[in-house]
């Protein structure tokens, strides 16, 4: 399966490593046609349901900022991993990666003292080259560099998250949304981070796409989301960090059992159901509790949804925390501006609840899910809200002046505001290509086409066919795509 999936998405377009004739760099990817338009699908369908359904502000900063926010926010200090280095080779390695992949044991919690000692007891060499590994280093992840040229030049950074650059603005913010409490800021954008030794394609890049939603809200309203009867009674596989086995529980159940508080929970429902929106797999999908050994200085309770991959194991989606009200007290001590409230006579700095998603990440999991397998071909059932391509339309064959009749059926549809691609050549073949694509119908124009004026429209799924009128043809689709009709209803049913 790993290999069809980043076979495909090399051939049709997805993605492929970055620089490749230059001998590529790990960790960076570059997004091909169909890739890029199902990235932009996705971010889409979370920019529409924050900012339409949770009413979140929408904002874009730099990527590129000044060393002080990352001095308040504790990156300069604490964001490190553990590293270490073959005296051999020269090969660097996440020195905590190494012994769980060797001894199968957690890392969890461990200092750098104790990831030596097994590292020394468990004899773990070099995976490349077999030599000694050294000592055990904390490494900064930040990518640094300087502002401005000359001894004025100031020490910046490639933002590693977009949070910080969110926090920031937070009274501008605060102001802009008429000084209402609970308020949700949304930002999507790239994040940076010189990861040690990046593999599994994309799920671990040193340049990556996030959407990270903050919601500013009053502490002692943890326990009060206004919409959380809506979502209580779900039920999803649920680990939490006294329990890593996993059970099924019921969104409330978190809150009953003081697990969490409303707002965790609230968003680890609606973050389920929107990765299911997006065509991920619901039974390959875990909330997970951190353990307190492995949660953030910052945070008091963080949860991820994991996905688990057969290519890659689980794989972290989003991170849903309680920031508290660190973050703002921390700018506000370095920067000495305030970022108290008063709110109906109680002033206070509000906490932050974070809905942390990776972009690329997810995508990979669309993939994997969506990858279908019949007997003589291979596509992808995307759903109608992410598929790069709605249509894509051909002649039967490419003479009788089927071609041009065909490219006024395309360019109808692409006036129409279709995402729709026209193709030619053998008709088996052009199939098999939008298959692969995950271009979910396909209409071709015939012979028939020009005495009936109709087309056959194929549907990707179960490759069923029906004959509708080309005037009607735009009207279908969107009726398909918005789910009012079922495709055998759609037309006369081709056998």
């Amino acid at each position: 399966m790993k290999h069809d999936i980043l076979d495909i998405a090399k051939r049709r377009g997805f993605f492929w490593p970055s620089f490749e004739i230059y001998g590529g760099a790990s960790g960076f990817y570059t997004y091909g046609p169909l890739g890029a338009l199902l990235k932009l699908r996705i971010e889409n369908v979370m920019r529409d349901y924050f900012m339409i359904k949770e009413n979140c502000l929408l904002i874009e900063a730099p990527v590129l900022t000044t060393g002080d926010p990352w001095v308040a926010s504790g990156h300069v200090e604490n964001f490190t991993d553990m590293t270490i280095e073959c005296q051999k080779c020269g090969e660097a390695y996440r020195a905590d990666h190494l012994v769980e992949e060797k001894t199968s044991k957690s890392t969890d919690g461990l200092s750098l003292p104790e990831i030596q000692k097994l590292i020394r007891k468990n004899k773990i060499k070099c995976p490349k080259c077999s030599g000694v590994l050294g000592s055990v280093y904390d490494y900064n992840l930040m990518f640094k560099t300087f502002i401005g040229p000359g001894k004025n030049k100031v020490t910046s950074y490639l933002r590693p998250e977009t949070a910080q650059t969110t926090y920031m603005p937070f009274k501008r913010l605060y102001e802009i949304g008429r000084k209402q409490i609970p308020l949700g800021v949304i930002q999507f954008g790239r994040s940076f981070r010189n990861e040690i030794s990046p593999r599994k394609g994309l799920v671990r890049l040193r340049e990556f796409s996030q959407a990270e939603v903050q919601f500013f809200i009053d502490p002692k309203e943890k326990n009060k989301h206004p919409k959380f009867n809506l979502v209580k009674n779900l039920k999803f596989s649920v680990l939490t960090k006294n329990d890593q086995k996993g059970k099924i529980l019921k969104i409330n159940d978190l809150v009953k059992k003081n697990l969490t508080n409303e707002w965790i929970a609230y968003f680890l429902a609606r973050s389920m159901q929107l990765f299911e929106g997006v065509g991920i797999d619901k039974k390959k999908l875990t909330c997970r509790q951190h353990k307190d050994e492995e949660r953030s200085f910052y945070s008091s309770d963080t949860w991820d949804i994991e996905f688990l991959s057969d290519n890659f194991g689980r794989i972290e989606l989003v991170g849903i925390a309680d920031r508290t009200d660190y973050d703002l007290k921390r700018h506000m001590e370095l920067s000495k501006k305030d970022m108290k409230i008063n709110l109906n006579g109680k002033k206070f700095i509000p906490n932050i609840i974070e809905v942390a998603y990776g972009i690329d990440r997810p995508l990979f999991c669309v993939l994997e899910s969506c990858l279908k397998k019949d007997k003589d071909r291979v596509y992808f059932s995307f759903p109608p809200e992410i598929a790069p391509y709605q249509a894509a339309v051909f002649p039967l064959v490419r003479k009788d002046g089927l071609p041009g009749k065909a490219k006024e059926v395309y360019e109808m549809l692409r006036d129409e505001g279709f995402y729709v691609l026209y193709d030619e050549g053998f008709i088996g073949r052009a199939y098999y290509r939008q298959d692969e694509a995950g271009t979910i119908y396909c209409v071709t124009y015939d012979y028939d086409s020009l005495k009936d004026k109709a087309v056959t429209i194929r549907f990707r799924d179960n490759k069923k066919q029906v004959r509708v009128k080309i005037k009607d043809l735009a009207g279908i689709l969107k009726k398909l795509m918005n789910r009012q009709i079922v495709f055998e209803k759609a037309g006369k049913l081709v056998k």
